[in-house]
């Protein structure tokens, strides 16, 4: 499996993949996508940093 830093961080923070689609600003299939194939670690550390970022904030809108 692809991008397993990335679907921990969602596990251990109890997100929904929805949830990343609305960070990140994608829809499903694109997510999809972009999960299928291992990305660069610095793109990982990225989005995990959003992924916190949301997490302090409650899980609010982060727009």
């Amino acid at each position: 499996m692809n991008n397993l830093k990335i679907r921990f961080k969602l596990t251990e923070n109890g997100m929904k993949y929805y949830e990343l689609d609305k960070i990140l600003g994608i829809s499903e299939p694109t997510r999809c996508r972009m999960l299928r194939n291992e990305m660069p670690a610095e793109e990982q550390d990225r989005i995990c940093e959003l992924i916190d970022e949301y997490i302090a904030k409650g899980g609010q809108d982060h727009e």
